[in-house]
């Protein structure tokens, strides 16, 4: 018996363990792919605006844009309110501190 839509996108996010960037989004199969697309360019967008790209259930939507955030390619702005939740796509899913360069790096072009 074939899956559902939902259920191989939501099969494809709990089987990734690491951060989601916006360049990974190339890797997912239809319909998040393009719903991911937009919202991206979007920046800030509503669960309904990705609920209506995915054409999920609402509450299947959620649940997507919970792994997201977990995975940090969304993340819950401010503006959310108990009817409507809002989030921002995260241009960079990098959790890691930037380093300085090492003092002798110009040594090492000349």
């Amino acid at each position: 018996m074939s899956e559902s839509p939902f259920e191989v996108v939501l099969k494809e996010l709990q089987t990734r363990t690491e951060d989601v960037r916006p360049s990974d989004v190339v890797l997912f199969s239809e319909p998040l792919r393009s719903a991911l697309n937009f919202v991206i360019r979007l920046g800030r967008f509503s669960l309904t605006e990705f609920a209506e790209k995915l054409e999920f259930p609402r509450e299947d939507t959620k649940k997507i844009a919970d792994l997201l955030v977990e995975r940090k390619l969304f993340e819950v702005t401010r503006f959310s309110t108990a009817e409507e939740t809002y989030y921002q796509a995260r241009l960079s899913a990098s959790t890691r501190p930037l380093t300085r360069p090492p003092s002798d790096i110009w040594k090492k072009i000349d």
